[in-house]
């Protein structure tokens, strides 16, 4: 059973990391350099619009970009038991995995998840403070975010690489 959900599990994993990453990558070159200009520009624009768009139009958006965050780590963690449980490519499910479990527990250990909630999230102006600590780390921590999960991409996509070949001229022997 390992071996036949290993290959499947791995295309899930390799297919939900590549679209997470490019989400973060997404949002620390565009998404929030627009957020990080209209707090900076006028803090009262985004307090005004962004908690309104997450709520209403946004929110589906959200919601999937949400679950595939989830399932990407879930997906990854799975296929890190299946490499283990076949004893193969554990060193790149292990790194996946790192980079998998890793990215949301440097958003939320630095404190930028609770500034960028409360930030995204107030339908009125944020402090000052508030708004200094979003500007400076909105678009670190999403590089960041993205250069862990291109580890974890590099790392998945090496394993069909380091995967043993069928020797054709052996199986073309065993078949006659």
């Amino acid at each position: 059973m390992t071996q036949r959900l290993f290959w499947p599990c791995w295309l899930l994993a390799s297919v939900t990391t590549g679209l997470v990453a490019g989400f973060m990558l997404g949002h620390a070159l565009i998404l929030g350099r627009l957020l990080d200009w209209m707090l900076a520009g006028d803090p009262r624009l985004l307090a005004a619009t962004y908690p309104t768009f997450a709520r209403s139009a946004g929110s589906t958006g959200l919601t999937i970009f949400y679950a595939i965050c989830g399932l990407q780590i879930v997906a990854v963690l799975i296929l890190l038991g299946l490499a283990s449980s076949a004893r193969r490519h554990r060193l790149g499910a292990a790194v996946a995995a790192s980079t998998a479990v890793l990215w949301p527990v440097v958003h939320y250990v630095s404190g930028f998840g609770a500034v960028e909630a409360i930030t995204l999230r107030s339908v009125t102006p944020v402090s000052a403070d508030v708004a200094t600590r979003f500007l400076a780390w909105n678009a670190p921590v999403h590089m960041a975010h993205a250069a862990l999960l291109l580890v974890g991409l590099v790392a998945l996509l090496s394993m069909p690489v380091a995967a043993p070949r069928r020797d054709s001229t052996r199986d073309s022997a065993v078949a006659r």
